[in-house]
């Protein structure tokens, strides 16, 4: 009598605890779920990428809803699709242009996506790297480098989940990763895959991760960057959110923030038959 489906919850207030009992619900058919939020904001809009996944297809693709100040928001549109399954659309506003960078572990790469039409078309750009099994890549540009975090697993039998890689260079577009010396810089299956985009807040370097070890994406930390350089790497969590302000919510895995906007998916058991 029961399925199991993501959906999103999102709050437009300035200021946000760990209590989402007030987020509003943003609830797709029951033939679908939505998961995997990350916001842009342009205008005074919100966008809201996010990997739509039908029941039907067994596959995901990345599609965008639209949400205004007042939290009035649209049916989701589609925005990329491939042959093989896509999540995670990781966005990054750089020089005026937004880029993105969706999971396709299908794939076997690491695929960026350059926006010529925002936010409704998007083109290939180029890989960013190639042969690898990698899950949830997030991006940021932090003391004149860029750092790219992603779930990867030493041995290739292994769950990508529960080993954060990271890897470094001066120039996105060109040249080589440099794997970081301290690879996997977390192996911990309830901190290291990653669950949004990194964010500094109060001059602080923030990662959000998830914590799978209950299940997959069962809820998901804040943890401070206290140090990321090309040799070292430290982190020290201190925010812990887990499914535990309803009872029908049994996961949540993503975070997201721009603006006033905050969203994040959660998992649920959802009625068949009314």
């Amino acid at each position: 009598l029961y399925s199991n489906q993501w959906f999103l919850l999102f709050s437009l207030k300035k200021d946000v605890s760990d209590d989402f009992r007030e987020f509003i619900k943003i609830m797709p058919s029951k033939d679908k779920f939505w998961a995997d939020p990350h916001v842009a904001q342009v205008n005074g809009k919100y966008y809201i990428f996010i990997e739509e996944f039908l029941n039907e297809n067994k596959k995901g693709h990345i599609s965008m809803i639209e949400v205004d100040e007042t939290g009035n928001w649209k049916a989701p549109i589609k925005i990329l699709d491939k042959d093989y399954h896509l999540s995670y659309p990781f966005i990054l506003h750089l020089n005026d242009e937004f880029y993105m960078v969706p999971e396709s572990r299908g794939n076997k790469t690491i695929d960026l996506y350059e926006c010529t039409d925002f936010p409704h078309q998007w083109s290939f750009k180029q890989s960013l790297m190639e042969n690898v099994s990698a899950v949830d890549t997030t991006i940021i540009h932090h003391s004149n480098k860029w750092w790219l975090f992603t779930g990867m697993a030493e041995n290739e039998a292994g769950a990508p989940n529960v080993e954060l890689f990271l890897f470094y260079k001066d120039d996105l577009f060109s040249g080589e990763w440099t794997a970081h010396p301290r690879n996997p810089i977390v192996s911990d299956v309830k901190s290291a895959r990653p669950a949004g985009s990194l964010f500094v807040k109060d001059g602080k370097l923030f990662r959000p991760s998830q914590d799978c070890s209950k299940a997959y994406g069962y809820g998901f930390d804040l943890n401070e960057i206290e140090v990321l350089t090309e040799t070292e790497y430290r982190e020290q969590k201190i925010l812990s959110i887990r499914p535990d302000w309803d009872k029908k919510i049994v996961a949540t895995h993503t975070f997201a923030k721009q603006g006033d906007l905050t969203v994040i998916d959660v998992f649920t058991h959802t009625r068949k038959i009314l």
